[in-house]
C-alpha cells in the first residue's frame, strides 16, 4: 500500500488534477465491484438462426462449402488442430498444452496454483505464490481453441468439432458459477471470451452445426456476459487503455447478437458511441496507440478491426450492401462508424506495416503479452505480423500468399482466399517514417532498418505497459537482428524478471547513478511514472540520409540534475552513428547497454584502422558484433571507461526466454561528456 500511495504521491505533483479524478474513478469501479444478483435473472434465450441472422460474419455464397474450403491448405492446418483439441491438447501463446477434454479453468498447469471459487470482486488474481501466471488460465478461458472447432465444423462438416465445443462451453459454465472465480474478476476477460463464442457460434450456425440446445445454453450465458459488462465495464475519467476498449467492443459484440431485447440494444448503442470516442482517446494524431508497446498496439488494433467489421457488416446487411475488401470498404467504414474515424484507422496499420518492413522479425516495444481477440490462424505466430497482413488485406494492399495462419485469419474476416491477394509483393521500402506524435521514428538505409524511442508513456502520463526505454534504440541489417529490445517474458508469474525487463538497464540507452530514468515500484507491476519526459528535438530524412535528435530529463530529478541527449545519423551508405550527450552538476556514475541478438557474441577488434572521431572524443575500443563493427569514441580519460560483457536474456514471445549477450560500458562523469558509438557493416569497417 505504501508503494500505491508513493506512486499516487508522484503522479500528483506533476498533475494534481488528473490525479484526483483518477484515484476517484478507481474508488467509484472498485465499488461497483459488489455482487448485484439480479443480474442472473431472467436471462434471454436465443435459437440457431438468431446467430445464423446476427452472424458477424460476411461471406460470399459457397464460401463455406465443405468441398471448396476443406482442401484449402489453412482448413488442413486449422482441421489439425481441431483434431487435437478434441483430444485435449491446447495451443496456449504457441505451445501445445495437454490439459485434458474437461480442464481445470481455475488452474495455473505450470506452477500447479488453483484459484479459488471466491466471489470475484474479492479476489487478487495478481496475489499468487511465485512462478504463478493468471494468464495461462484466462488464455484457455477466452475460448480461442472455439474458433478452431467452429472452422473445423464449417470445413469438414465432422460433428465431432461441435461436439467438442458444446462440451467445453457446458464444462465451462458449470465449473465457473457467476460471479465467482477468476473468470468472472476481470471484465476484459469476459469480453473477449463473449466475442470468442458469439463468433464461434455464428460459424456454426452458417454452417447449419449449431444444434438448437446449445444455441439455448450459450445464449443464456452470453446474455449475463453483456450485463456482467455492462455493470463492471473498467472505465476512469483518465486512464482508459486497452481493458476498456475490450469491454467496449466486448458490447458491440453481444448487443449486435441481442438486439432485438432492450437490453441488448442499449449495449450495442453505448458500444458504438464509445468505439468512435476511445479511438481519439487511445490513438495519438499518428495512428500509435498511446501505451508505448508495440505488441498492445497490434491487440487494440484488432480490437478496433474486429468492432468496426461488425459495424459494417451491420450497415451493408441493413442497407443491402456489398462488402469488398477494397478502397469501398473504407466508404463504408465512414458511413458505419465516422470520416475521421475512417480516415485514422489506416493509421493503425501502418504502424504494424513499419514495424515489419525489411525484418526478419518485428521489434518489441514495451510490454508483450501476444493477447489476441479472434486468432482464426492460432498462436504459432506473433500478432504484429498477422495484424500487419490483415492492414494489408482490409485497405487493398498485395501480400504474400500461401501462409496458412494468415489465409484463415483473412478467409474468416473478408471471405476471401489466397487467389484474391496473390500479387507479387515489392520488396519492403528502406522508408524511414517519424510517428512523432507517439514518439516512434524509425530509419532505413539500403540495409539497415532500426527504430528509436522518444516520446510520452501512456495516456496522458497513465502508463501500464511502457518500459524505462526513452532514447533507447534498436535496429537489423538485412533483415537480421543485431541490437534488440529484450521484449518480456511474463505477465505476474516473476515479478522480480518483469521489473528487470521493464528497467532502464534492460534497454538500449544510458543509466546514472544506478537509478530508473522513470521510476516504478516493485509491487506494482503495472504502473510507471513519467519522469523523462522526452522530446524529440530534430527529425530530418532526405537522400543523403537520416538524422534524429532527442532528450529527456529522467534524471533532473537526481542530486545531479542531470540530462541526456541522443543523436542519431544514419547515412546512405549503411553506417550508424549514435552520439551522447550528458549534463550533469555533480559527479556520477554511469552505464551504456546494448543488448545483443541471441547468437551474437561481441568480439573486441585492434583500434587500428578505426575511424575518425567526432570532435572532443577519442577512439576507446572497436567490436565485431557479428556481421557488424562497432567503434567507440569517448571524452572520457585514459582507463576511465570499462567494457564488459555480460548475459542477458530475450524473450521474443510471451512465456519464453532466450539467453543473449549484453554489452556495457560503465565509467565515472564529472561535468559535461559524450559517446559516440559508430556501428557499420562488416565489409565497410
Amino acid at each position: 500500500m505504501s508503494q500505491l500511495f508513493a506512486y499516487l504521491a508522484a503522479q500528483a505533483r506533476s498533475q494534481p488534477g488528473p490525479t484526483l479524478r483518477f484515484v476517484a474513478g478507481e474508488l467509484w469501479r472498485r465499488g461497483r465491484a459488489r455482487v448485484h444478483p439480479a443480474l442472473g435473472e431472467s436471462l434471454v434465450e436465443l435459437g440457431a438462426e438468431e446467430f445464423r441472422s446476427a452472424a458477424p460474419l460476411f461471406l460470399p455464397a459457397g464460401a463455406l462449402d465443405p468441398h471448396r474450403i476443406a482442401g484449402l491448405p489453412w482448413a488442413k492446418t486449422v482441421i489439425a488442430r481441431a483434431e487435437k483439441i478434441c483430444s485435449g491438447e491446447f495451443e496456449i501463446f504457441g505451445e501445445s498444452t495437454v490439459l485434458g477434454r474437461q480442464p481445470d479453468w481455475h488452474r495455473d498447469w505450470i506452477s500447479g496454483h488453483r484459484w479459488p471459487l471466491d466471489p470475484a470482486g474479492r479476489l487478487r488474481v495478481l496475489d499468487a505464490p511465485p512462478g504463478t501466471d493468471v494468464k495461462r488460465p484466462w488464455e484457455l478461458a477466452r475460448f480461442h481453441h472455439g474458433l478452431a472447432l467452429a472452422a473445423s465444423a464449417a470445413a469438414a462438416r465432422d460433428p465431432r468439432f461441435t461436439g467438442a465445443f458444446s462440451a467445453l462451453v457446458e464444462d465451462w459454465v458449470a465449473q465457473n458459477p457467476w460471479p465467482r472465480g477468476i473468470h468472472w474478476a476481470m471484465p476484459m476477460e469476459v469480453a473477449l471470451r463473449a466475442i470468442n463464442w458469439v463468433q464461434a457460434a455464428s460459424i456454426l450456425a452458417s454452417a447449419g452445426q449449431l444444434e438448437p440446445a446449445l444455441a439455448a445454453r450459450i445464449s443464456r450465458s452470453l446474455f449475463l456476459h453483456g450485463r456482467h459488462l455492462w455493470a463492471y465495464r473498467e472505465w476512469n475519467p483518465v486512464a482508459r487503455a486497452n481493458h476498456y476498449l475490450a469491454c467496449v467492443v466486448g458490447l458491440i459484440w453481444i448487443g449486435a447478437l441481442f438486439e432485438s431485447a432492450p437490453e441488448g440494444r442499449l449495449w450495442f448503442e453505448f458500444g458504438r458511441s464509445e468505439l468512435l470516442r476511445e479511438l481519439d482517446s487511445q490513438t495519438g494524431s499518428d495512428g500509435v496507440v498511446r501505451e508505448g508497446s508495440s505488441g498492445y498496439h497490434a491487440f487494440v488494433a484488432e480490437l478496433f478491426l474486429s468492432a468496426v467489421l461488425l459495424l459494417v457488416r451491420r450497415s451493408a446487411r441493413r442497407d443491402c450492401r456489398s462488402m469488398e475488401t477494397n478502397g469501398n470498404l473504407i466508404a463504408a467504414i465512414a458511413r458505419a462508424t465516422s470520416p475521421s474515424f475512417a480516415t485514422r484507422l489506416p493509421r493503425l496499420f501502418e504502424f504494424l506495416s513499419a514495424l515489419c518492413a525489411g525484418r526478419e522479425q518485428a521489434p518489441i516495444w514495451g510490454d508483450a503479452d501476444d493477447g489476441r481477440v479472434l486468432p482464426f490462424g492460432g498462436a504459432a505466430l506473433p500478432p504484429v505480423p498477422i495484424l500487419a497482413s490483415l492492414g494489408g488485406a482490409l485497405f487493398g494492399r498485395p501480400r504474400h500468399p500461401g501462409c496458412a495462419a494468415i489465409d484463415a485469419e483473412i478467409f474468416w474476416r473478408f471471405g476471401t482466399g489466397p487467389e484474391s491477394h496473390s500479387l507479387p509483393v515489392p520488396k519492403s521500402e528502406h522508408r524511414s517514417q517519424a510517428f512523432d506524435d507517439s514518439g516512434f521514428y524509425f530509419f532505413s538505409s539500403p540495409r539497415i532498418r532500426g527504430s528509436i524511442r522518444c516520446g510520452p508513456l501512456g495516456v496522458g502520463g497513465w502508463a501500464n505497459h511502457a518500459h524505462n526505454d526513452q532514447l533507447s534504440f534498436e535496429f537489423s541489417l538485412d533483415g537480421r537482428p543485431i541490437v534488440v529490445d529484450p521484449g518480456l517474458p511474463c505477465y505476474s508469474s516473476d515479478p522480480e524478471i518483469r521489473n528487470l525487463f521493464r528497467s532502464t538497464r534492460y534497454h538500449n540507452t544510458i543509466e546514472l547513478a544506478g537509478a530508473e530514468q522513470n521510476r516504478f515500484w516493485p509491487s506494482l507491476l503495472f504502473r510507471i511514472v513519467d519522469d523523462t519526459h522526452s522530446r524529440a528535438c530534430a527529425w530530418r530524412s532526405d537522400s543523403s540520409g537520416i538524422f534524429f535528435s532527442g532528450a529527456h530529463v529522467g534524471y533532473a530529478r537526481l542530486p545531479e540534475r542531470a540530462t541526456i541527449r541522443r543523436e542519431l545519423r544514419l547515412t546512405s551508405d549503411d553506417s550508424l552513428a549514435v552520439h551522447d550527450f550528458v549534463e550533469i552538476l555533480g559527479p556520477s556514475d554511469a552505464a551504456w547497454y546494448f543488448h545483443l541478438a541471441p547468437g551474437i557474441v561481441p568480439e573486441s577488434m585492434p583500434l587500428e584502422h578505426i575511424a575518425k572521431a567526432a570532435a572532443g572524443l577519442i577512439p576507446h575500443s572497436r567490436w565485431r558484433l557479428g556481421p557488424v563493427h562497432l567503434a567507440v569514441f569517448t571524452a572520457f580519460a585514459p582507463n576511465g571507461l570499462q567494457a564488459s560483457i555480460s548475459d542477458g536474456w530475450i524473450a521474443p514471445r510471451f512465456g519464453s526466454k532466450i539467453p543473449a549477450r549484453i554489452l556495457e560500458f560503465r565509467g565515472r562523469l564529472a561535468g559535461s561528456s559524450g559517446m559516440q558509438f559508430l556501428f557499420s557493416p562488416a565489409g565497410l569497417a
